[in-house]
């Protein structure tokens, strides 16, 4: 029963409906401006999670009605809709926007509108899973999933705030910045909250929570009982209980679910016409819900150690929205409340969700007349509390912080984009700036420079060691990642200030080192070289550069076991080899091998000789292909760095 107000929210008109089972065509108003009818959602409970518990990878998601995907549709059923109705009048311009519009809308439009919808959805979802888009989900990382996931899970749990505190005449919110226009809406009316309402609200989250925590949370208690204690059947078996004995609604004024139609839908075909008209639109949804479901399940994957494959999760969900649509339904995607109740209480499998349906099922049939006096209150405090792990997955943002800065934004702007904008905007901005942070680690992949552990032979480590020692006139390089037209340019340039900054510390003369085209370095390096000369080489140099000179001083220190000081030429062993570590390169592009290619033949004029260690099958097959290797001897390609110092 909870799961269906999470379809949409109470808005400030209600919907009058035609009951079609009444012979004298009687009306029968029903809340929701979003739920076109409340035995929709239940069959969207219902029918859905049939085709999806068969099909589907994850043991834990299950399918249903969700709040910002229902909006969603409310949104598309209304502008198409008021389409079709300006078409009919033979008008240009649609009925205006707003609420007096929408509930004079006909029926028969809106729910031809909405099966076509959820067709249509359906089909977007197995389009894109059998043409294996499901890789795409690589790029809904942990992070960004978690950001996500609470962010929508405060969606939901805002949406039960005013059934909880049983206000009347909140305006409802759509597109950015809706949930702080909400809040502030609540807070300027929260003097109007129904008391009564409140108290049965609260009475039922302290039962929920108390049992939660000190029940089927504590492993003592567990150890003794095993199975989980079904606290949230008995809430809605007493709370209707105690709303027929005490008369909540008419006494006290609590509101009732009341309406609870019985009996199945005949199978109905959508109208095939609509489609071409609601299909660019309906795109957008498909992939926000999806986003949610495969979001969801990767959360509970992750959660139980197990792994699911997107594509088949992309193809159960479209195939349940497509069984759907012929029998009313409104799109399901992942269900997060009824996923986060079903898991609470233990369960494992999809055999949880088929159990669910069965119960369904016998609601729609024969017992959802005696859920009428069920107070709405009850079902928001089901939802609120069961959704209280997914909202402390905020706290996430600690442990990320001190592990990846990165990766705490991610978190921190896919968050936040969520709850200020919108779950479509919030989803669409968290990817867009994840594929940001990745295009940026690739393009400004991190290059170590290399040198030998001291007092060892074959042992390699970044110099930030301090037990490292940089090889006497070899340069070392790794760099993690590809290398291609994003970052090639930037690898090269530091692999040229290297070699710049070696012959300007032989030169004795040091100044901010550009980065230099071909020609440029040829004059630096012919003007500037100097031959070695002895033994007497300096151990530690400590370069000063005074801000007011256009000179430097270069202070030379321990030299032959004595202090000295002096502005000249400092001895030193030039530069000889350069040794490209490509253990860590998983490919090389065309630009990256170009940019390799001029490197070499810049090197190779001035007698330096480029080595490649640690090369892959892959990437030695490009160098080749390239024409790299050809600028260089078959001895320069070394199976280890080591390997390579020890021939240099």
């Amino acid at each position: 029963m909870a799961y269906g107000v999470l379809s949409g929210v109470e808005p400030i008109n209600g919907l009058y409906v035609q009951n079609k089972n009444s012979h004298r065509g009687g009306r029968e108003k029903l809340h929701g401006r979003y739920k076109l009818l409340f035995v929709f959602r239940r069959y969207a409970s219902f029918f859905p999670v049939l085709i999806y518990s068969c099909l589907c990878t994850s043991q834990h998601a299950s399918v249903g009605t969700f709040a910002v995907t229902s909006l969603m549709t409310g949104g598309i059923v209304h502008t198409v809709g008021a389409e079709m109705i300006a078409h009919r009048n033979h008008t240009e311009t649609p009925v205006d926007n707003g609420t007096a519009t929408f509930d004079k809308m006909p029926l028969d439009i809106r729910l031809q509108v909405t099966i076509a919808v959820t067709l249509a959805v359906g089909l977007w979802q197995v389009l894109m899973g059998v043409f294996r888009l499901g890789y795409l989900a690589v790029f809904l990382s942990d992070h960004l999933v978690k950001g996500f996931t609470c962010a929508a899970a405060f969606h939901v749990f805002t949406s039960q705030v005013k059934l909880v505190f049983g206000i009347q005449g909140l305006e409802e919110r759509y597109g950015p910045l809706k949930l702080v226009y909400f809040y502030i809406d609540f807070f300027s009316k929260i003097s109007q909250t129904h008391v009564p309402t409140l108290i049965v609200s609260l009475i039922c989250i302290t039962i929920l929570y108390l049992t939660r925590v000190l029940v089927n949370q504590n492993p003592r208690v567990m150890k003794i009982i095993r199975v989980p204690f079904p606290i949230e059947l008995l809430v809605i078996i007493f709370g209707t209980l105690a709303s027929y004995e005490l008369d909540l609604e008419s006494e006290w004024g609590v509101k009732t679910v009341q309406n609870v139609p019985t009996g199945l839908p005949a199978p109905v075909l959508p109208h095939y016409s609509i489609i071409p008209e609601i299909l660019g639109r309906t795109f957008s949804l498909a992939i926000v819900a999806s986003a949610v479901l495969i979001s969801l399940a990767k959360i509970f994957a992750t959660k139980h150690n197990y792994k699911i494959d997107a594509n088949q999760e992309l193809i159960a969900i479209g195939a349940s929205n497509i069984f759907g649509s012929f029998f009313l339904c409104i799109p399901a995607t992942g269900a997060l409340a009824r996923s986060a109740v079903q898991e609470s209480v233990g369960g494992s499998t999809q055999m949880v969700s088929l159990v669910s349906a069965v119960i369904v099922l016998i609601v729609l049939v024969a017992l959802g007349r005696f859920l009428q006096p069920l107070p709405k209150a009850c079902l928001g405090a089901i939802i609120m509390v069961a959704l209280i792990n997914m909202l402390k997955g905020a706290l996430e943002v600690r442990n990320l912080w001190k592990v990846s800065l990165i990766d705490a934004s991610i978190f921190m702007v896919t968050l936040l984009a969520t709850l200020l904008l919108d779950v479509d905007y919030g989803l669409a901005i968290g990817v867009l700036y994840s594929l940001l942070v990745f295009a940026f680690r690739m393009q400004y992949g991190r290059v170590a420079v290399l040198g030998r552990v001291r007092g060892t032979l074959d042992e390699i480590k970044p110099l930030e060691d301090p037990m490292v020692d940089e090889v006497s006139g070899i340069k070392i390089f790794r760099l993690h990642g590809p290398l291609y037209s994003g970052n090639a340019e930037s690898f090269v340039a530091k692999i040229r200030k290297a070699m710049i900054s070696n012959v300007r510390v032989v030169s004795s003369y040091l100044s901010p080192v550009p980065e230099l085209e071909a020609t440029e370095m040829d004059e630096t390096m012919t003007s500037g070289q100097q031959p070695s000369s002895g033994n007497n080489q300096t151990e530690i140099t400590v370069v000063t550069r005074r801000q007011d000179q256009a000179t430097d001083a270069v202070i030379n220190i321990v030299q032959n076991n004595s202090l000295l000081t002096k502005a000249g030429p400092r001895q030193a062993k030039p530069l000889r080899a350069i040794i490209i570590d490509c253990s860590a390169i998983n490919f090389i592009d065309v630009v990256g091998t170009e940019k390799l290619l001029r490197l070499v033949n810049e090197c190779n004029k001035k007698g330096i000789r480029v080595v490649f260690a640690a090369c892959s099958d892959s990437v030695r097959d490009i160098l080749y292909l390239s024409g790299v290797a050809a600028a260089l001897p078959e001895e320069n390609f070394m199976s280890s760095v080591s390997d390579a110092i020890d021939e240099l």
